[in-house]
């Protein structure tokens, strides 16, 4: 185990003989990026609760969002690519293949050989979690902060069980994949207002809802809250007029923030760098 905002733990620890690790972190603000690193014979699932992750493989880049699942398979180079670590909540399990290190929670092989190639399937695809799979994914951490229990390591063998079982099952489900009609138009009138403040009950009057309403439908389509979501097009925006405009205060205002300095905060939350210093290592 690491620090209080992220957790791993050694699954072997656990009695979890085709475990490598399972982890957590739930992070406030954006930590350093993930450098370039593979898990020998060992396929990892990714559980993005809240905010965004982004993984690259070769070339391809995968945007993860809340509630979204991601296999990366075995023995695959990957990384962040040039993003950090964002801030947000995320889960990851890493399991071994090769079934001669022992059997997976007590599994038959064809029941483990069925689960891990059905993941296997869905490598490098992106699908939707469940609230179900946050609850099983919760207890673990839970059970696996208790070493000292053999209640709770019987526990952890058992909720890995149920776990890869939840993400198989939702990995065959139809994903909705292209973004709602109500979502579109959201996002042309977010980018059409860019440099004013957006307010959350002229968003929920774009598409006829209540402001209630619209910020809990916005969170479970987005996996954000629509002020978050708005401030990430901004920082996404600023990156790029950082680079042409003559100071950091210009850029804030033109994208409607009341202050430089509640700008270089946003900004260092979601890029983990100043606006000055993302500037300077922009434009040498």
């Amino acid at each position: 185990m690491a620090s209080q905002d992220r957790r791993v733990f050694n699954l072997k620890e656990f009695g979890i003989k085709r475990g490598l690790s399972f982890g957590h972190y739930r992070y406030n603000s954006v930590k350093p990026g993930l450098e370039i690193h593979r898990h020998q014979g060992a396929l990892e699932i990714c559980f993005c609760m809240k905010g965004q992750q982004y993984y690259k493989i070769g070339e391809q880049l995968y945007e993860l969002n809340g509630n979204d699942i991601f296999v990366v398979p075995p023995d695959t180079w990957h990384s962040t690519g040039e993003f950090p670590e964002d801030k947000g909540e995320l889960f990851w399990l890493q399991i071994l293949l090769d079934s001669s290190v022992g059997k997976l929670c007590n599994m038959p092989k064809k029941q483990s050989d069925f689960l891990l190639n059905a993941l296997l399937d869905k490598s490098q695809h992106i699908f939707k979690g469940s609230f179900q799979l946050k609850f099983i994914l919760e207890k673990l951490v839970d059970h696996l902060g208790k070493v000292d229990s053999m209640l709770s390591r019987i526990m952890v063998g058992q909720l890995i069980t149920q776990l890869l079982l939840e993400t198989v099952i939702l990995s065959k489900k139809s994903q909705q994949s292209p973004p709602s009609i109500k979502l579109n138009t959201l996002d042309k009138y977010i980018q059409k207002h860019l440099f004013r403040i957006i307010y959350v009950d002229e968003m929920a009057n774009v598409v006829g809802m209540s402001t209630g309403y619209f910020k809990a439908w916005f969170k479970k389509e987005a996996g954000m809250p629509p002020k978050e979501y708005v401030n990430r097009l901004k920082v996404e925006q600023a990156k790029i007029d950082l680079r042409t405009t003559e100071t950091v205060t210009e850029v804030a205002f033109g994208l409607g923030f009341a202050s430089s300095q509640y700008f270089a905060t946003t900004f260092k939350k979601f890029t983990g760098a100043t606006p000055k210093s993302y500037r300077r290592m922009h434009r040498e």
